[in-house]
């Protein structure tokens, strides 16, 4: 079975003298330029740092970020190439993002590769990784539009970057609060929601923004957005247990003493010195989480239906998702859905809930 893609369900039919047609997938390599393109002009052609990027560039991925925008461009009968600038912008955002994340949370591994910090150091990642940054809101500042509009995407541009520092900082806190109460939904929502929405609702509500959307349609792509970053977070949890995420080492949110939500639901249905003894060992450092430490950590995630709580909860989040859509981009939005849970559709199979198919 193919995994569902974003690009390959929709081919855009260009209208003018000289149409054609071509898929959204396509324009991919000129997002790709253009992010080389804009480093080079910025920091010169013999810069070092321009081997960083094109390293971290080429590591793989469903590049979500840089389709979404075109895909919203080509749904709202918009010429996608003119969000090619903000496409590059969301992307290396999103990118900047990971190579700081990978040195925080000591990940050694990204998709089958070493991250940026372990091929070239933590001081090289850290510069790249703020290059980055600075090199989105250039992007941003080139997208093909009215002075207002580009202000408007670069003031968005610059809260997002915020929110997603915030988050994982937010998340460090927690990691490092050795007198950490049990943890909440809400608690949880409030993390997803700055590390995983805001990433979101940059590319489906900016790019709505740009291509002339009504006001009302932007905002309520912005509020879905909370539930799509929650769903995408959980189903990367959820991925961490039961599937591959790329990492180097498998159980990695576990060796971390991650709060994920199967940690947060098994709190919720586990008694209290059950959940006291899981969070117990979480709280162990990485060295000390032999293999009988994480079976028993596993255990108690079983114990609770941990899994089946997921389930639920994702059910929930993509019937809210579709509700809330827009009418010209339900189409997409339910291609988002399918997208982001097929890399668990296997953990989820034995009892999956029907809405969760669509």
């Amino acid at each position: 079975m193919n995994t569902p893609t974003l690009a390959r369900t929709t081919d855009i039919a260009h209208r003018g003298p000289r149409a054609h047609a071509r898929r959204v997938e396509d324009y991919l390599p000129r997002v790709e330029a253009l992010v080389m393109d804009a480093a080079r002009e910025t920091c010169g052609e013999d810069a070092p740092l321009l081997d960083l990027l094109a390293y971290q560039m080429a590591s793989g991925g469903k590049r979500l970020r840089a389709l979404l925008p075109l895909q919203v461009a080509a749904a709202l009968g918009v010429d996608p190439a003119r969000v090619l600038s903000f496409a590059a912008a969301c992307e290396v955002l999103h990118n900047a993002s990971l190579v700081h994340d990978d040195i925080q949370d000591g990940d050694r591994s990204r998709r089958g590769r070493p991250t940026v910090w372990a091929r070239s150091g933590v001081a090289r990642a850290i510069g790249l990784g703020d290059a980055m940054l600075c090199l989105a809101v250039a992007l941003a500042q080139d997208v093909d539009a009215p002075p207002a509009a580009r202000l408007a995407t670069s003031r968005r541009l610059s809260r997002t970057a915020l929110a997603l520092a915030t988050g994982q900082d937010r998340e460090l806190a927690q990691r490092e609060d050795a007198a950490r109460p049990v943890p909440s939904r809400e608690d949880y929502v409030a993390l997803a929601a700055g590390k995983t929405s805001s990433l979101f609702a940059l590319p489906l509500a900016g790019a709505a923004e740009l291509c002339g959307m009504p006001s009302a349609d932007v905002a309520a792509l912005d509020a879905l957005s909370t539930d799509l970053g929650v769903l995408f977070q959980i189903q990367d949890d959820v991925l961490d247990l039961y599937g591959d995420k790329g990492r180097d080492q498998a159980l990695s949110d576990l060796y971390e003493g991650k709060r994920s939500f199967l940690v947060v639901a098994a709190c919720e249905r586990l008694t209290p010195p059950g959940a006291r003894r899981l969070l117990q060992l979480l709280d162990l450092p990485r060295e000390a989480k032999t293999p009988a430490v994480i079976d028993e950590i596993m255990a108690l995630l079983d114990e609770a239906r941990a899994l089946d709580a997921a389930r639920g909860e994702l059910t929930l989040l993509a019937a809210r998702i579709r509700a809330a859509a827009p009418a010209r981009l339900a189409a997409l939005l339910d291609r988002v859905l399918d997208v982001l849970l097929a890399p668990i559709a296997q953990a989820l199979a034995d009892s999956a809930p029907a809405a969760l198919a669509g």
